[in-house]
């Protein structure tokens, strides 16, 4: 895992080394173990600089150095991830005459492209991002994995065009016109993330996943266009005799995921909650591999948060070598006010907090971690999608618009109570609105909190393609579809990454291994759904090689109990980060209604937990960013 950053400039001043290599350094901690950057002049004119800071994971030795440069061709490539199948790829490159000098996947990858030239990557499985100057054509092509495992923004203002794997080495380059984007701060208000292709800023875009941008460094017009689509397996479901040969067709594809993702020349493990995905994944670690499984897990103290003892016993039935780690409250609330300064953008997930501690403690440990995200998206495992689309939809479409939307009304008047968002989510016209209101938390501060009316159009984009594609028909498709494009990739996914990156630790994600995703989303629903049971057929197949008692419980989640905490040994913290004058919240957002959300949450008139945690990481966003930028004009 890596870091990776570059800069074209075809018209104006281009950074210096020194600055190049300032903001390069801001990606350390995803790369410690080495670091390399080329500058040289374009054949159009202009200037190019190729940086990356290397985790090594696999050939250890300098010969994995980047950026690394074809002998053939004069290509160069920086690349950030892992291509798990390259030693396949690389045999058949050897028949076709290619010699290797390294053991490692970037030369793999870069012989590839010099054969292929964009269709290079659909060779590959894994999880990556990557830039590559082709020489010879004059060409830029930057490239991220389908899933959108690995982050990728660029910027483009018609003279420059930069990319990298986080936003702030983008920010700390010196000379670029960088303006706050209001509707992804609505978007992150709305739903606590930014959702792609936005990101904080204007000028800076994030590429989605599955994508290639490619763009003629003599004639620079940025050019984007999808190499995959998960859609395209969503709407061609496949047959199956029954839930056995469905299950028995999941092990398969997913051991061999599995089973690639265990190459690497470093320490491994697996993070282990107890719970379905997780154990599964350990699970089918200790099937196709003979050595030790070591896993990881942290616990609370407080019961209804703990999952240690349900992941100690899994460990002990599969025979891992397991570590885990208590946290005690007063260690969690000293992480608190440190999460923002992890993550490039305004990001509201609380559950970062506890994943930051996760891959502290495995990071003491191992290099490499297996998780086990995107069970819950592929395989029905969130009760919104029962609750939301089957209790919901199927009989409130045929209630008449206006009365619909006059119910609705006549709930939302109940605030802070449920019956509030179950107003907002029957007020809807079809299933794009009905997507887009299934992701929100207290609506009713949004109208007065932002200076800018709240925009829900980004899911509405996303639910109106997935509708598209995939008919009116099985609204459970729909949802599972329209999670995995947004809210896997710039929630679940970004979470992880930087959590992960923040400590140098490389997660590797088995059940996104886009051959297990295709299999997935083929699956009728008629077979994935077993009554109301979520996760019917990954339980099934975990219970191949798990007793069911062990894992057979209610989902706990990953959550930390900032409801308590705001009204507790956070209420000062808080209100003195949210109104200090030493960010710029009042330029965003009114604080009047900042501060009556405050009052009313600590005064335990409602919850409003979740709302007050964005504005927080929003300030310790906005007070980190300001100091970068600032570096950044005193090293042009």
């Amino acid at each position: 895992m890596c870091g990776i950053l570059g800069v074209v400039t075809f018209r104006g001043a281009h950074p210096s080394e020194q600055s190049f290599d300032c903001a390069l350094g801001l990606l350390d901690h995803r790369g410690p173990d080495d670091r390399g950057a080329l500058h040289d002049s374009l054949p159009s004119g202009g200037r190019i600089s190729l940086g990356q800071t290397r985790l090594s994971i696999l050939d250890l030795s300098p010969a994995g150095h980047q950026p690394m440069v074809s002998e053939r061709t004069g290509t160069a490539i920086v690349f950030n991830g892992e291509a798990y199948n390259f030693r396949e790829v690389r045999a058949g490159l050897q028949a076709a005459g290619v010699s290797f000098h390294s053991e490692c996947d970037t030369e793999v990858l870069l012989a590839a492209y010099d054969q292929r030239q964009d269709d290079f990557i659909e060779s590959f499985r894994g999880m990556f991002a990557i830039g590559l100057w082709d020489r010879a054509r004059n060409r830029l092509l930057l490239v991220r994995d389908r899933l959108g495992i690995k982050p990728l923004y660029y910027y483009w203002d018609g003279r420059t065009l930069a990319f990298a794997s986080e936003l702030t080495a983008i920010a700390a380059l010196p000379g670029l016109q960088l303006d706050v984007c209001q509707d992804a701060m609505r978007q992150y208000l709305w739903r606590g993330f930014i959702p792609f292709p936005l990101s904080i800023y204007k000028q800076i875009r994030k590429l989605p996943a599955g994508y290639r941008l490619s763009i003629n460094l003599a004639d620079p017009r940025p050019e984007a266009a999808p190499y995959w689509d998960a859609l395209d397996y969503y709407s061609s479901p496949k047959s199956y005799a029954g839930p056995i040969e469905a299950v028995d067709a999941i092990e398969e594809v997913l051991s061999e995921a599995v089973r690639l993702r265990l190459i690497s020349d470093v320490p491994l493990g697996a993070f282990l909650s107890g719970g379905i995905d997780s154990s599964l994944v350990v699970a089918l670690m200790r099937k196709v591999h003979s050595g030790t499984v070591r896993t990881f897990s942290i616990g609370f103290d407080e019961d209804r948060w703990n999952e240690a003892p349900a992941a100690k016993r899994i460990a002990e039935h599969l025979g891992t070598q397991h570590e885990e780690m208590y946290i005690s409250r007063e260690n969690l609330l000293e992480q608190v006010p440190c999460v923002s300064r992890h993550y490039d953008e305004p990001f509201a997930d609380s559950s970062a907090i506890p994943t930051l501690a996760l891959a502290k403690l495995t990071r003491r440990h191992v290099t490499v971690a297996l998780s086990g995200d995107g069970g819950d998206e592929l395989f029905w495992g969130y009760d919104q999608y029962s609750a939301k689309s089957n209790a919901i939809f199927p009989w409130v479409q045929w209630i008449p618009g206006a009365v619909r939307k006059s119910i609705g009304a006549g709930l939302r008047a109940f605030r802070g109570s449920s019956l509030e968002r179950w107003g907002h989510l029957i007020a809807f016209d079809d299933f794009a609105q009905f997507y887009a209101r299934t992701d929100h938390w207290h609506p009713w501060t949004f109208a007065g909190l932002h200076r800018a009316t709240v925009s829900m159009h980004r899911q509405l984009e996303i639910g109106r393609e997935v509708a598209a594609r995939l008919g009116d028909q099985d609204r459970d498709r729909h949802m599972s579809a329209a999670d995995l494009k947004s809210y896997l990739v710039d929630d679940i996914l970004t979470k992880v990454d930087r959590a992960t990156m923040a400590v140098a630790l490389e997660a590797r994600v088995p059940i996104l291994d886009h051959k297990v995703v295709e299999l997935a989303a083929g699956i009728p629903y008629s077979i994935k759904k077993h009554g109301n049971e979520k996760k019917h057929l990954l339980k099934a197949l975990l219970a191949r090689h798990v007793p069911r008692p062990l894992w057979d419980r209610p989902k706990m989640g990953f959550g930390v109990p900032l409801v308590h905490y705001f009204r507790g040994p956070l209420r000062d913290w808080a209100r003195d980060e949210l109104f200090s004058h030493d960010h710029s919240l009042s330029e965003w957002l009114n604080m009047n209604v900042v501060q009556q959300v405050y009052d009313e949450h600590v005064s335990g008139r409602r919850d409003c937990a979740s709302l007050l945690w964005a504005c927080l990481q929003l300030a310790g966003w906005d007070r980190r960013m300001r100091g970068i930028r600032q570096e950044a004009t005193l090293t042009c």
